[in-house]
């Protein structure tokens, strides 16, 4: 169960880090700078996480709690940003034609996913935490 959770942090970051670079090349002129920031960060701060979960870094199950509380955040971040996004251009959606509106639904939606993922995930590494410290199933 432990080596699920930490490959699934790994790849919610691959997730959430892919699909912002894809967002830029899609439509940089409706990204705001300090989003692509957050998110960039955000999906790399959780590959970190993951990798070091899996090369049993950490020395205390303190350290596992307080990365796994920050990346909640980052998942909490991604669900609000995203949907906030979604929300502001709902109307659109339906008219997308020959627009880029549908992309970009499209990429929200999944980042969406990707923060509820990492809610989860280290949610639940959170709660386990001395398991990853004591028993280091993560190999």
């Amino acid at each position: 169960m432990n080596k699920i959770l930490c490959v699934t942090n790994v790849l919610a970051g691959l997730l959430a880090f892919s699909l912002q670079i894809a967002a830029l090349f899609i439509y940089l002129e409706w990204v705001p700078f300090i989003i692509i920031w957050i998110i960039l960060w955000g999906g790399i701060y959780l590959v970190i996480f993951g990798v070091l979960l899996i090369k049993k870094k950490f020395k205390s199950s303190e350290a596992v709690t307080g990365m796994a509380v920050v990346a909640v955040l980052i998942g909490i971040t991604l669900i609000g940003l995203f949907s906030w996004r979604i929300s502001s251009y709902q109307e659109a959606i339906a008219n997308c034609g020959l627009t880029k509106i549908c992309d970009r639904a499209a990429i929200d939606s999944l980042m969406i996913i990707s923060g509820i993922l990492a809610v989860i995930v280290n949610g639940i590494v959170a709660t386990k935490a001395s398991s990853f410290v004591s028993q280091q199933i993560c190999s």
